[in-house]
Formats: structure tokens, C-alpha cells, sequence
């Protein structure tokens, strides 16, 4: 996606290149360089979205690391949380840790709780400890000291000496600069995954930042905002949400553009859906998550992800009822309709059965054609008795919705958010297919299809500002009944401490100057987790009134004459945004699609006739009635009889879920 200065937006899909991703993304820039009105004008800065922290993470693809752990502790990985992930399930197993323990060197050394050195770390062991790391002849290396984020002199001795020994080329992680807050076991995981992708990462770096050259780079993080490209080799374990992410930023400023502000953000690819709560324009963020098993905690918008995708596959469980995803036929063979020898029915096959995407269009610039009637036998290949009366492909189109409204009601319902006051801003390759039909599920009223949703979450780049968290455990007490002034002058001075180190992080990428907000995560004394609430000052008072409107918003009660905590205070930076809106002015390239009106079967087995529209012909204010189809390069959008869409100012396609109301 490319924007030039008068604010015309160029969008392009290429095809990736996974031997190399940056060719891939340099193949993209010619493409919409090339289309753009000015092509000659040099690219300045490129904002980069990647999955590929998480794709090493997800394939185990990851450099071979030693983690540096104190010896009390050296199983901490493997011990993990003495919870169930399934309660009921007897079979049930863990995944393997991401660092063997023939690759943990367990440190004599140990502080206590309040930062205290219990035992020193003597010069004799810092040498053993860089002799046994250097036997292991890692590619990264990890350091976790127990309490390390009270004094990280421990850790920074070892890391200093460990560089020595093992050289530049080996990156070393320490768990007091990633993630200096307390649980030593979200800790020391979060430590190892940034350890363990941070090869495969600053290779890839490198190579896009040659590629781009001269143009600057950002990345997207997991937070819903973009870094530089140095900050992000050193911590990749922040990009593990990159690309999702991105969406949902854009999905946020779309839906608020569109008059919407509280709104669900739906994601549809090839292999799974994304769903995401968005309120007051801005997504729902959190601070810790699971990939693959293995807890982080780094900040991240609060995504919701179910293997319900075009790609993912219909199949019949043991007690013979109808099942879609999570298992996916991928790009290669891919579902049947693409011709490449695949033969499992899968959505999109469902879709080209049903007359929803053209039979015969093009799918790959002229070298793959829609096979409907290849996808209508995948789809016969299902049982008669779980194909449902209304025929195989409304079936599959049932089942892959339920899960995905489950998704939706995840983030919405389950959150004490009532879905029918919600927007759904659809978008993604899939998302515009279902949409409407799961917002008559969940009750919502509008449908908001972007533009050109299948480069939302590049869109979501440009909208995305620079974005710094610093955090720091403190522990601090906040008695009901004190002298504030001695907790006041050390929570200031912490919060200022973050404020400047996040500033600084900011002003770097010469983003303007830097918004800051002061967040804290509070607790009432003998609880295990916190609340993060957002604060105007340091003072105590002002913090326990934070706690006590949190806990009641959240459980419905405060607790206002009990002890309450301070435990990690958190500064947050955000600078000016490449784009301070969405766009109203597309260049999209022609539709494939043909534009002849078509019959198509809906969800509940009825075969009506569709208009067809390319959605690049459509006007400003222009009023499209169902059932209707309205195709572009990037996906399609299904309306339903009794749906009516409206193009806004922003080129949203505004849909009025059951008629106008």
C-alpha cells in the first residue's frame, strides 16, 4: 500500500516469498510503485507488519539457546504454573520448552525478594557460567536471575561477559531490560522466546533494511503501534501480533471514521479469524498471552483467534457431526476449487458451490481460475445425513459461522459488552462473505466493509503512531490509613524515570512530540493479580481511587477501606501517526470478477438471483439493495435480501444489517 502526497492511496497484494520475506515485501513496494500516480517519487519510509517471529516460534524454526537462570530456579520453564490447561482432560500435555535443559546453566548467585544480595555473584562464577555457555556454542543466549528486575547488576555483569566471550554475533537477552516486572516464570519465558527468534529476526532485518534502502523502517508490535527497526531487533518477541495488530488499529479508526466508534473487528484469511473488541475507537489491549503454549508478557492488543478460515477444511468428527477447521489445506493443494489437486471440501469451496465467488474468476493475475463444479464434488464427498437439508455448502457456511460468532461473543459478551450496540468492521481476503450473516447471529445492526479490506492490516500500518511501553515492578504499599509523601515521591520518580525513557524511545523516530499516559497496575493487599488503571498523578490516594472504580466497574464492588498495592507502574509514548485518518481517495485496480447478475444459495438453502457489482464502480452515497454481491480484487461482499448498503465520504461499503432502520 502505498500513500502519496495528496493523499491517494495505492493498494497492491503480491504473492509471498517464504525462502525470503523481504523479497516478498520488495516485490510489493515496485508493484504499487509502479501503479501510482507519482511513480517517480522516492519511497521515504516504509511501516512493515511480519509474522515472522511468530511462524519460528509456531515451527520450532528458532536459533539454539542457552538460558542463564539462577540455580533455585533452573526448572522454572519446565515447572511453569501449577495449573490445567483442559481441567478435565486425563491425556492432557504441555509443550515442550523452547530451551532444553541441556541448554540451561544454572548461576550460583541469589536476591532476595526486596533486592537484597543473598548470595553474592563472584568473579569465579561469572567465568564458569561464560565457559559453560561458550561449551553449548549457542546462537542466543537468555539471563533470568531470580528478583533480577528489583537490580539488574547480576544479569548486566553476566551479559557484559558473556559478550566478551561469545562475540557480536551472538544476541544476549536480559530478562531486567526486556520485562522488569515480577512472576519469574512469564519472565523468563517471555526472555527465551525473544532470545530464541532474535537470529532469525535480525537476519530478516537486515535484509529488509538493504532492500528498502534509503527509505527509514518501521515495524508494527503487538501493542498497536509501530517501533524502529533497531528496538525491534533487539526485542522481536514484540512483534509476535505484528500483523494482526495492524488490522485491528486500522479496523479501530475505520469503524470510528465510519461513525461507529464501538465496534468488532473481524479478520477472516486463509487459515483462521481474528476477533478483537474495539471501544471508543481504540482496540481492548492486554499484557501477557500464549503462542504456541509458552506464556509472554508483552503489551498486545487483546486478539481472539479460531481456526475458521477460507482454506480450513470440513470434515466429520467420530460421533458423525459436521466439523470446519482447524485444520487447513493451506496454499499448496488448497481448497478444490483452485484446480491444484485438492480434494477435501473447505469455505471457500462452499462459497464457489454456492454461487458467492464467480465460477471461472481469476484468482492469481491470470494463472489460477475458480473451479465451481471442482468444489461442488469436494463438497458431494460429505455425508448426506450431516450435509443438513439445506444442502453441503450451507452447511459448511453454518458450521464455520457458529464458530466464529463464538469467537465474537468471546470478546464481546463474555466481556459484559452487549454485541447489539456493536459495529462489525469486516475485512480480510473471507471477512465481507460472512459478515452480515454474523451480525443477524449476534444481533448487530451495521456492517462496516472497508475500501479494500484484503490490505487492511496495511492501512492499519500507516494509521498505527509510534508507540513505546516502559514498565517497572515496584511493589509499593497503599494503606488505607498512611503518610502518603514517602510513597508519592518514589511512584513520581518512577513514573517520570518511564516517562522520559519511553519519550526518548519515541523522539527517536522523529514522530513529533510524544503523548505520554501513566498507567498502573493495582491490587488490594492478599489478591494474586492486578488491575491496570490509568492514573493522572503519583499520589496514593489518586491511585486507590483508580483501584476502587477498576474493581467495581470489573466485579461489581471496591473494597475502599482496604490495603491496596502498587505493583509495576507503566508509562506509555505515542507519537504522530504516517496517516492522520483513513483515506477517502482508493486507486484499487480493476475487478476480475464478471458482472453479470447470478443465481446464489443462501444460508438457509434458498437460490435467489444476486446483482453484481464491482465494488471500484460504486459512488460516494450510492445505495446498494440485497441480495447483492460486490467483488474486487482482494474479496467479496455478500449481502443478503433485506440488507442494504450505503458507500460513505471514507468509500466504506456501510451495511444495514435486515433493511434500513
Amino acid at each position: 500500500m502505498r500513500v502519496d502526497a495528496d493523499g491517494t492511496v495505492t493498494a497492491r497484494k503480491v504473492p509471498t516469498t517464504p525462502q525470503d520475506q523481504s523479497g516478498g515485501v520488495a516485490a510489493s513496494l515496485a508493484a504499487v510503485a509502479g501503479a501510482a500516480p507519482a511513480a517517480d517519487a522516492p519511497v521515504a519510509h516504509v511501516a512493515h507488519g511480519t509474522t515472522t517471529a511468530t511462524n519460528a516460534i509456531l515451527e520450532r524454526r528458532v536459533g539454539r539457546t542457552a538460558l542463564v537462570v539462577t540455580a533455585e530456579i533452573a526448572d522454572v520453564l519446565t515447572l511453569a504454573r501449577q495449573d490445567r490447561p483442559a481441567l478435565y482432560d486425563l491425556a492432557v500435555t504441555r509443550p515442550a520448552p523452547l530451551v532444553d535443559e541441556e541448554h540451561v546453566v544454572a548461576v550460583h548467585e541469589r536476591l532476595s525478594a526486596d533486592g537484597t544480595a543473598l548470595v553474592p555473584l563472584t568473579d569465579d562464577e561469572v567465568a564458569r557460567v561464560c565457559a559453560a555457555v561458550a561449551a553449548l556454542q549457542p546462537d542466543a543466549v537468555a539471563i533470568s536471575l531470580l528478583f533480577g528486575y528489583h537490580d539488574p547488576a547480576h544479569e548486566r555483569r553476566l551479559a557484559a561477559a558473556l559478550a566478551r566471550r561469545l562475540g557480536p554475533d551472538v544476541p544476549i537477552t536480559t530478562a531486567s531490560a526486556l520485562l522488569p516486572e515480577l512472576r519469574e516464570h512469564e519472565r523468563t519465558s517471555t526472555c527465551a522466546l525473544n532470545a530464541a527468534v532474535a537470529p532469525v529476526m535480525g537476519r530478516y532485518l537486515t535484509r529488509l533494511a538493504q532492500r528498502l534502502a534509503p527509505a527509514s523502517v518501521s515495524v508494527m508490535t503487538s501493542g498497536g503501534g509501530v517501533d524502529a527497526l533497531d528496538a525491534v531487533a533487539r526485542a522481536p518477541v514484540r512483534t509476535l501480533l505484528s500483523g494482526p495488530a495492524a488490522g485491528v488499529v486500522a479496523a479501530g479508526r475505520i469503524a470510528a471514521a465510519a461513525g461507529h466508534p464501538d465496534a468488532l473487528a473481524l479478520d477472516m484469511g486463509g487459515t483462521s479469524t481474528d476477533v478483537c473488541l474495539i471501544q471508543d475507537g481504540r482496540p481492548q489491549r492486554r499484557s501477557e498471552g500464549t503462542i504456541a503454549g509458552l506464556p509472554f508478557r508483552t503489551p498486545a492488543v487483546a486478539i481472539h483467534t479460531v481456526g475458521a478460515g477460507g482454506g480450513s477444511l470440513a470434515w466429520v468428527d467420530a460421533g458423525g457431526a459436521l466439523r470446519v477447521g482447524p485444520r487447513s489445506a493451506g496454499a499448496e493443494p488448497g481448497p478444490a476449487c483452485y484446480g491444484r489437486g485438492g480434494t477435501e471440501p473447505t469455505v471457500t469451496d462452499a462459497h464457489a458451490a454456492a454461487g458467492h465467488l464467480a465460477d471461472g474468476a481469476d484468482l492469481g493475475s491470470g494463472s489460477l481460475a475458480l473451479d465451481a463444479a471442482a468444489a461442488a464434488r469436494a463438497l458431494d464427498a460429505l455425508p448426506a445425513d450431516v450435509a443438513g437439508v439445506a444442502g453441503p455448502a450451507a452447511g459448511v457456511l453454518t458450521v464455520v459461522r457458529a464458530t466464529m460468532a463464538r469467537a465474537l461473543r468471546h470478546v464481546s459478551t463474555e466481556q459484559g459488552v452487549d454485541p447489539s450496540g456493536l459495529a462489525i468492521v469486516a475485512y480480510g481476503g473471507a471477512g465481507p462473505l460472512h459478515a452480515c450473516a454474523l451480525a443477524r447471529e449476534l444481533g448487530c445492526r451495521t456492517v462496516v466493509v472497508p475500501p479494500a479490506p484484503g490490505v487492511t492490516s496495511a492501512l492499519g500500518l500507516l494509521l498505527a503512531p509510534p508507540r513505546v511501553e516502559t514498565s517497572r515492578t515496584v511493589m509499593v504499599g497503599l494503606p488505607a490509613q498512611a503518610d502518603p509523601h514517602a510513597q508519592a515521591e518514589h511512584l513520581a520518580t518512577t513514573f517520570h524515570d518511564l516517562a522520559a525513557e519511553a519519550e526518548s524511545a519515541v523522539a527517536d523516530q522523529d514522530a513529533g512530540a510524544p503523548a505520554v499516559r501513566w498507567l498502573a497496575d493495582l491490587r488490594y493487599a492478599g489478591q494474586a493479580h492486578e488491575l491496570r488503571c490509568p492514573v493522572e498523578d503519583a499520589q496514593p490516594a489518586t491511585l486507590r481511587a483508580a483501584l476502587h472504580h477498576a474493581h467495581a466497574e470489573r466485579y461489581g464492588y471496591a473494597l475502599p477501606d482496604a490495603a491496596a498495592e502498587a505493583v509495576t507502574l507503566r508509562a506509555v509514548a505515542s507519537g504522530t501517526a504516517a496517516l492522520a485518518a483513513p483515506p477517502d481517495r482508493w486507486e484499487l485496480g480493476a475487478g476480475a470478477a464478471p458482472l453479470a447478475d447470478r443465481p446464489i444459495t443462501l444460508s438457509d438453502g434458498r437460490v435467489v438471483t444476486a446483482a453484481v457489482r464491482d465494488r471500484s464502480a460504486l459512488a460516494c452515497d450510492e445505495v446498494l439493495h440485497g441480495p447483492a454481491l460486490v467483488t474486487q480484487p482482494d474479496a467479496t461482499t455478500l449481502l443478503e435480501p433485506g440488507e442494504v448498503g450505503r458507500v460513505d465520504g471514507h468509500g466504506n461499503l456501510v451495511i444495514a444489517v435486515g433493511g434500513v432502520r
